[in-house]
């Protein structure tokens, strides 16, 4: 049976018939999300979430490949997933706690101090951008505007220039 014809029954209420689509593409989408994800329990996990949301969506199918319509699926689903973990790991710099004034140290004196030194010896762009978002607190949309750079342009630079910044400061605390 063709896929089409597969979908169309399955459509109609044979629901049984999904095991066949199942059977027939379960090999390719596992592996080809193995090749991105690499290792084999998430692309098992992908691969199921993957059949579960097809069948959910068959009904929008439009006669692509069904193989490389469902393996986009998956891959689209592990892509979300491995991006949301990103985003889970890293802290931005707004979300460290800001001391109290009472709960001044020495030892954040001096990081507060590399932190400058650190941003003194940035390229005069990295540096304007810098202080445009955290000393004057202007949105990456306001620099965009401001230095004629798209938002997503600010907002990677902040990010490099980040972790330019720690970088250098832990490389200078090992150094001690």
């Amino acid at each position: 049976m063709e896929d089409k014809e597969l979908v169309e029954n399955i459509l109609s209420g044979n629901f049984s018939l999904y095991k066949e689509i199942m059977k027939r593409y379960w090999g390719m989408v596992f592996a080809n999300l193995y090749r991105y994800v690499r290792r084999e329990d998430a692309a098992e996990e992908f691969t199921q979430q993957a059949f579960i949301r097809a069948y959910a969506r068959l009904d929008t199918w439009q006669g692509a490949t069904l193989g490389s319509w469902i393996t986009s699926i998956a891959i689209n689903l592990a892509v979300n997933e491995m991006n949301k973990e990103r985003r889970q790991k890293t802290q931005p710099i707004e979300s460290i706690p800001i001391a109290d004034k009472n709960d001044y140290s020495e030892e954040r004196e001096q990081l507060l101090q590399a932190v400058e030194a650190r941003i003194e010896e940035l390229p005069p762009g990295d540096k304007t951008i810098i202080k445009l978002h955290y000393y004057e607190g202007r949105k990456a949309e306001e620099i965009a505007r401001q230095l004629g750079m798209t938002t997503g342009n600010v907002l990677v630079r902040l990010h490099r220039i980040r972790e330019k910044i720690k970088k250098g400061i832990e490389n200078e605390t090992t150094e001690r």
